[in-house]
This record gives structure tokens, sequence and C-alpha cells, in this order.
């Protein structure tokens, strides 16, 4: 068999259709898998070693006048293949199967621009968790092979083979937090107040051992945090070490970010602190932690430029302690 997995972006994204993608691997072995992302998010297949990387090149594909020529270069590398299971459900990522001339084209059901009119075998739309989209996907295509369960959420990496991020955590026998601050500038929309974040690590600092994880975009914050908070920041650490360092900790609290995600697919029992983001789309898979929100009537909503902050400004430090 083989079959290629389509999901070009973005990261947090990527994160969430992990799960199936280990599933349909674990339910055939023998199959041939090629994964069809941006080349900005290839590292992400590192710890799946079974999957082969078709990368696209998104400044090719950015570029109108480019990226028909990028898609028809893409879909040249998957001729051959059986199926494409499109986990992405844009236009563009439904043109490279159907330029490859692949036979069978299924979608997770979740279409925008036409896409759905390009897959063979489209699943009726459901409103859910975008990880139960993608389990869904994979299920559905199992069960037309024979194969059952392809549909369950699993924690797939929290027995993946990562590097060693040092020592980060004190061995004092207190668990172990990590808090997320940041977010990217797209996603600004989703930062909690800074002064919220302050007073948590103020309340919860004796009783947990805490990590504030600042990335490339709190480089201003990493100079006066953790000495303002007394609580250290993670080193400045890749990818794989970062997730290394939260897969040792017994919580992760962040709003819906990349991390968060990645916590999940981790393991780790997170709190996602959600303005916002819809709690269904955006939502976690059951068992893996809580989403707090303040469930204003004006949230969710996509409005990236909204200056109320509301939805983010009410969600109390003490409801988040309460949640610990």
């Amino acid at each position: 068999m083989d079959l290629v997995l389509l999901r070009l972006s973005a990261l947090g994204d990527i994160l969430r259709v992990l799960p199936a993608w280990a599933n349909l691997h674990e339910a055939f072995p023998d199959a041939r898998f090629r994964a069809v992302v941006e080349d900005r998010h290839a590292f992400l297949l590192e710890p799946m070693p079974w999957v082969k990387p078709v990368l696209v090149a998104r400044k090719r594909l950015s570029n109108p006048l480019t990226a028909l020529g990028e898609l028809k270069r893409v879909a040249g590398l998957l001729r051959g293949a059986e199926a494409s299971l499109d986990f992405h459900g844009i236009l563009k990522a439904a043109l490279i199967p159907r330029l490859g001339e692949v036979p069978e084209r299924w979608g997770d059901g979740v279409t925008k621009e036409f896409a759905g009119s390009l897959q063979t075998h489209p699943l009726p739309f459901r409103r859910q968790t975008r990880y139960d989209q993608a389990l869904g996907l994979a299920g559905a295509f199992g069960r037309s092979r024979g194969a059952e369960g392809l549909d369950r959420f699993r924690p797939v990496l929290a027995q993946a083979e990562l590097p060693d991020p040092g020592p980060v955590w004190l061995q004092d026998g207190k668990p172990r937090a990590v808090l997320v601050p940041g977010a990217s500038r797209r996603g600004a929309i989703k930062r909690w107040p800074l002064r919220h974040w302050i007073e948590l690590a103020r309340m919860m600092k004796d009783r947990w051992d805490l990590r504030w994880s600042l990335g490339p975009e709190e480089v201003e914050l990493r100079s006066w945090l953790p000495e303002a908070t007394g609580v250290p920041a993670l080193p400045p650490l890749g990818f794989w070490h970062l997730a290394a360092a939260l897969r040792q900790a017994d919580r992760v609290v962040s709003p819906d970010t990349g991390l968060l995600h990645l916590a999940v697919v981790l393991g780790v029992p997170v709190l996602g602190l959600y303005g916002s983001s819809d709690p269904v789309v955006a939502g976690l898979p059951p068992g893996t932690g809580r989403v707090l929100r303040t469930g204003i009537s004006c949230a969710p909503c996509r409005e990236r430029a909204c200056q109320r902050r509301q939805c983010m400004d009410e969600l109390a430090p003490e409801w988040v302690a309460e949640a610990f």
C-alpha cells in the first residue's frame, strides 16, 4: 500500500494530526507513507521515521506566479500512490493528489475553496475538534481496508525518543509546571494578559516547581520576567529538546498555541486558556486536560484586531490556580 498524507501547515495543526497518522502506520505497518508538508515544518516529522517527508516550498507556494508550478512539481513526486488522505481541506492541498493522478483521494469533511470537489471520498462535515476530525478520516479509511479502531486518540509522542534537554528541573519533589505566556504574532489575540501570568506565578510558585517557556517572540520578557517573578525560564532550546523538557512536567498552562498541542501529544496534562479560540474546533481530546474560558457572548471569534480582549482579561488568575 502506498499512502500520501497531506497537511501543509501550521505547526499546531500538524501536531494535531500526528495521532491519526500514527494509527494508520500501526494498522498498516508495511505500507509506504509519504507526508506532504511545507518545508518549514519538516522537522515535525523527525520522531516518525517511517514517514517520508515530501516538502512543499512555502515561498514558491505563496507566490501566485510560482504556486501552480510548485504544486505540479510536488504532484509529480506522488505518482503511483494508491490513495491520499487530505487532513487540510484547502484547494492547494487538494490539487496536489489530483494533479498527481492519485486514484483514491480522501478528505476529512472540512473543506474550503471547493477543495471537496477534487476528492473522490470526502467525509461528511461534522463540527468537532481538529483531533477528532483527523482521527475520523483515519478511522474511515481504515474501515475501508478492514481495520478498526483508527479513530482513537493516544499521545503518540509520550514514548518517542527525544534528545536530553539537560538539567532544567529541581529535584525537590514538587510537581512541575510549564507556563507559556507567548503566542505567535499572528496569534497575538490569544495571549493571556501578562499581569495575570505574573499573579498566577506568585500564587503557585511555593507549591509547584514552575518554569517559563519563552520563545523567540519573548526575548524581551526573558530579560526581566524570571527575576521579577522568582520563576526561572527554560533555557533557549531547540524544538525537540523543548519537547523533552515539557514531557518531564506534570502540567503545561498555555493559550491555544502550538506548545499546548505539543504537550497534548506528549501526554502531559494541560490547562488551555481560551479567549477567541473555538472550544470545540480547537478543543482537546477527552482526558488530556481542561479548557478554561469566560464564555462571554462575543467569544469565540476570529477578530485578530480586537482591542477589547475581555475574553482573556476576565479570565482571572484565581480560576486558573484553582484548576491546578
